[in-house]
């Protein structure tokens, strides 16, 4: 899979990738919970109050499961997500109505994204080497990519087939899928930390050493919103079908992170994340001559192209960056940034869109990227300690 590995280095690679995706099956599939809601009498307030739910926990716990992770292991707090997501996504099938336990169910699912995804994410860094990180997180996150369009294609075949209860079991089992093949890995060797009582996630976010990969993580991942949360619409406006970016996104972001994913090895981080983060700003500026179905495939793939490179850069230098006792910190505040700049950002760019266009909404998220291709181009030293 990647030179440089042992044998059992890459047994636990490949089981933390197979785990990582069929967690992410599950988790891609409630992107149909909305179905549920509207079928239980919900609205659209009702809806977001759900979906966002999520966010308050997969943020809030994050400085907890980094302390963890960092200090006591990887994989039993891997076991732990995964369990917690098995459990609350079982639980649906009680719900018949809107309630707050319907609430209560989705904020355990936060929880237990915060748990899988951090663990996962670490544990993998621990085996792959160094002079194959980005390599080797590129694989693993294309398989996260892959299970988006497994997880809610499959799922909403088994709504119309069996109904919504057969589709929470459905769901559900993919993370007992997840659960069982952690059972088989092993920690890598690590240093834990000693961080008596868990501030090194705040004095690390507030380090000027992290600073700029964290907040050209955060536009990038605000970009990224602004065309997840807002693509199908603006198509729908130019009589466009939305197949036409995801399917384009898919193949394009799986590729280029599987046969591309060590450039930045090779040529260096800044390198790639440079230019990366330049073309992803201009095909948000671009998005205004999408009005035809080859310019929207055009744009999307130069978007995917540039996405599908950074991702994985830009979290391999921050691991870079990190000494063995603060990894899962530093796995931890880079998937915090991500979270705040696709979930945050949303409002603001919603607010454009509404007052002036998703052309205008598109130039102003193309012109956020851009500033931090400024200040990550300037700013950003290559040399790491």
């Amino acid at each position: 899979m990647i030179s440089g590995f042992t044998k059992p280095e890459s047994r636990n690679f490949a089981l933390a990738t197979a785990s990582n995706f069929f967690f992410y099956c599950n988790f891609s599939s409630f992107f149909l919970l909305p179905l549920y809601i509207k079928s239980l009498g919900g609205d659209d307030a009702q809806i977001g109050y759900i979906m966002g739910s999520f966010g308050i926990t997969s943020l809030g716990a994050i400085p907890f499961v980094t302390f963890l992770v960092d200090k006591y292991g990887r994989r039993r707090f891997m076991l732990i997500g995964y369990g917690l997501m098995f459990l609350a996504s079982l639980s649906y099938i009680f719900i018949g109505e809107l309630s707050p336990y319907i609430y209560l169910i989705r904020l355990v699912q936060g929880i237990s994204f915060a748990f899988s995804f951090t663990a996962a994410g670490t544990f993998v860094a621990d085996y792959v080497p160094s002079v194959r990180r980005a390599q080797g997180l590129g694989i693993f996150s294309a398989f996260t990519i892959a299970a988006y369009a497994v997880g809610p294609s499959l799922g909403e075949f088994m709504i119309e087939l069996a109904g919504y209860h057969n589709f929470f079991l459905y769901s559900s089992f993919f993370s007992l899928v997840s659960f069982a093949l952690a059972i088989f890995m092993k920690d890598g060797n690590f240093t834990p930390s000693k961080d008596p009582y868990g501030f090194g996630f705040f004095r690390l976010i507030s380090s000027r050493k992290y600073a700029l990969v964290l907040l050209s993580n955060l536009v990038l991942a605000g970009g990224l919103g602004a065309v997840l949360n807002f693509i199908a619409t603006f198509f729908r406006s130019k009589d466009l079908q939305a197949y036409y970016f995801f399917l384009t996104y898919t193949i394009t972001v799986t590729a280029i992170r599987i046969f591309g994913g060590r450039l930045s090895d090779t040529w260096g981080r800044k390198a790639v994340a440079s230019p990366a983060l330049l073309i992803v700003s201009v095909s948000l500026v671009s998005m205004y001559f999408a009005d035809s179905a080859l310019t929207a495939v055009l744009i999307s793939f130069i978007f995917s192209f540039g996405y599908g490179s950074l991702y994985p850069t830009l979290s391999a230098l921050m691991i870079d960056k990190a000494g063995e006792d603060e990894r899962g910190k530093a796995i931890g505040a880079f998937n915090a940034s991500y979270s705040m700049g696709i979930n945050f950002l949303a409002f603001p760019f919603g607010v454009i869109a509404r007052d002036y266009g998703y052309e205008g909404m598109y130039f102003a998220a193309g012109c956020l990227v851009f500033t931090g291709f400024l200040l990550y181009t300037f700013f950003e030293r290559e040399r790491v300690s």
